[in-house]
């Protein structure tokens, strides 16, 4: 892994400008792409002493004059509000701040704030960045470096904490710094973690390294500070539905599940047909919008009453927090849920089941209700658990009586860590699980687990009965990476096993202490993988590309075969790729599982797509040097595979 530091000049104040909006609220989530060696340098300024304080949202579009009275260019040339040399649909404002660097050995632009930041519950900033490729010189790879100073040191620099992140030229890109998530470098090795830090005012934006002379022009704009986003604790928004454009279901985030399970109906005793139908499921005035009906309709060779929607998630995941805020049909029948089940549930016809993660039956694979209601007992909302250990009469359980819960929204969320399950409803605590010993019968829940939406119909609807909705206002997943506490990291680069050693750049990296997944790590698109704020022990680490498998050809068959034969030995990762069927021993059916995967006429390896070196860490003694992660395609066992170049 290639670390490129940077350093900031000496301390300078400034005025705060009048378009900077300070304003406290909750934290976002970003995404972040470079491609040259960019650094922009923003620095934050505390006056004096000052102490960390609640972070307001610092955000600049630079459309306005003012603005210029705190944005120095430190061997640069800075030039705001400018024109938007190119307006685009990913940055349409007509106001930019125009960085110019003509080859000064320090050049940054920087911003001085009079309060200190608390990285500890806010982590996160964000821009745009254009760079024309007609303005740049050199040969590095553009990329832009966001560093955090204390400008009350005689050298601010000398403590400084960055995070480096590549960019693309000729097109506008949202750029994300997490101090949080993304590998940070400190200068000194003395530094604490950025998040134990509340001493930094100042952020410095660099473009493209510092001691060289190359020459930069780039375009800045929508600096944001972010805040939005965060549920208190530090959780960061990973995935939602806001149900803001009216129509239908996004696709790309929900599976209508239609599939009769067992070819006549659905479990426990339900009345319904769950449809695709435009009626059952739309968006309108801002709120999901899933309606029970009554009406014949026949569906599979079966003729039900009534019709409804069931809604699978595309997004599964393991821990973190729920929040939907919902109001709920009354009819005497209906029964809505949400709720969710293990993605490895082995139900015909679920989302996650076609994408070949079935393995385990009800309940084994665990189902968490996070909220359930029968009209035949209206205001009672309940919250409840399945797992092999109970389940059936639904032991783990409780309820509550809630005033207006189908003339009003409510919210109902579930807090889910590895130690156990809570359930609030407004905010208040209506249910802990918590077992005591924690087993693999009345604990399935260290598996990712998926959302699900419905509204069933059961007996007793009146006659009268003609539909009734459950109208969801949004709903969103918030996961903490920081599941353990603790100073200590981890950095590593995912790279795949074949002689010329390639970068693997998309998927991730899964952690594990004392044989439990703790959290995953993106991988870069320079291919680096971290984890921080670790507690002293023993890790292990084990590569998940999503890069497209490949690399398969007859000489990987032949391999396997002369193995087998004890013609030729494979060894270590190559000999892990060859047991394509996962079976435990590489036999003759490994070689033709691969030649009929080669030749198009199978999809999948029961395997899976790749294996990987799992790589064990001991923290406190093995942190300094980065650590290589080493992966193979299955069944590439000479390790021919080349990933795709970037464009």
């Amino acid at each position: 892994m290639t670390l490129c530091l940077g350093f900031g000049t000496p301390n300078r104040t400034g005025s705060l400008p009048h378009s900077i909006l300070l304003k406290p609220v909750p934290m976002n989530l970003f995404a972040i792409k470079t491609r040259r060696s960019l650094l922009a340098g923003i620095v934050l300024f505390a006056a004096g002493s000052a102490q960390a304080q609640t972070n307001p949202i610092l955000s600049d579009s630079f459309e306005g004059t003012t603005s210029a009275w705190s944005w120095f260019g430190d061997q640069c040339l800075v030039q705001q509000p400018f024109n938007n040399p190119q307006p685009h649909a990913v940055n349409p404002s007509a106001g930019v701040l125009r960085y110019q660097d003509q080859g000064g050995t320090y050049a940054n632009v920087r911003l001085d704030l009079p309060w200190a930041l608390n990285l500890g519950t806010r982590s996160r900033f964000k821009l745009k960045v254009y760079i024309p490729s007609s303005g740049l010189s050199g040969n590095q790879a553009p990329r832009i470096s966001l560093k955090l100073q204390n400008s009350g040191l005689a050298m601010p620099w000398s403590t400084q904490c960055e995070i480096l992140q590549p960019l693309g030229v000729d097109q506008w890109q949202e750029v994300v710094f997490d101090f949080r998530r993304d590998p940070w470098i400190n200068l000194s090795a003395a530094s604490p973690s950025p998040l134990q830090r509340t001493d930094f005012n100042r952020i410095v934006l660099q473009i493209n390294g510092e001691n060289n002379s190359d020459q930069v022009l780039a375009y800045l704009d929508d600096f944001l500070y972010d805040t939005t986003g965060y549920y208190s604790g530090g959780r960061a928004l990973v995935w939602s539905d806001e149900f803001e454009a009216n129509g239908g279901i996004d696709t790309n985030k929900w599976f209508p599940q239609t599939l009769l399970p067992n070819g006549t109906g659905w479990y426990n005793n339900e009345l319904q047909h769950y449809t695709n139908l435009p009626s059952n499921a739309y968006i309108a005035n801002g709120a999901l919008n899933l309606v029970a009906r009554r009406q014949n309709h026949t569906q599979q060779g079966v003729l039900k009453a009534f019709t409804s929607a069931r809604l699978n998630s595309k997004f599964a995941f393991r821990y973190g927090r729920v929040e939907c805020r919902a109001r709920l049909p009354m009819a005497a029948g209906t029964w809505p849920a949400i709720w969710t089940l293990g993605r490895n549930v082995q139900e015909p016809g679920a989302y996650w089941q076609q994408q070949g993660f079935a393995g385990a039956a009800w309940p084994a694979c665990g189902e968490i209700d996070i909220m359930e209601h029968w009209g035949t007992q209206p205001e009672i909302v309940h919250s409840s658990v399945h797992t092999p250990s109970s389940f059936g009469g639904t032991v783990n359980t409780a309820t509550r009586r809630v005033t207006g819960v189908g003339s009003q929204y409510h919210t109902y969320s579930l807090d889910w860590s590895p130690q156990q399950l809570t359930f609030a409803i407004n905010g208040q605590t209506l249910y802990t699980y918590q077992p005591n010993p924690r087993t693999a019968n009345n604990w399935p829940f260290d598996a990712p687990q998926y959302l699900l939406m419905n509204v069933a119909m059961v007996a007793g609807s009146s006659p009268l009965f003609q539909a009734d909705s459950l109208q969801i206002d949004y709903i969103r997943i918030y996961q903490d990476s920081l599941d353990l506490p603790g100073p200590l990291l981890i950095r590593g680069r995912v790279q795949y096993a074949n002689t010329h050693q390639d970068t693997i750049n998309k998927g991730k990296v899964l952690l594990y202490h004392n044989n439990r997944w703790m959290r995953d790590s993106s991988i870069s698109a320079q291919g680096n993988a971290g984890f921080y704020g670790l507690a002293p022990g023993t890790y292990r680490l084990s590569g998940l590309p999503t890069t497209v498998h490949g690399g398969l050809n007859a000489s990987d068959a032949l391999a396997v075969a002369l193995h087998f034969a004890q013609v030729q030995t494979l060894q270590g990762l190559y000999l892990k790729a060859a047991d394509v069927n996962g079976n435990g021993a590489v036999n003759a059916n490994d070689a033709l599982n691969i030649a009929l995967r080669y030749s198009g006429q199978i999809n999948t390896f029961a395997k899976g797509d790749w294996v990987s070196d799992e790589t064990v860490v001991s923290l406190p003694t093995t942190v300094q040097a980065p650590l290589v992660l080493p992966v193979l395609c299955t069944g590439d066992v000479n390790g021919s595979y080349r990933p795709p170049l970037q464009p």
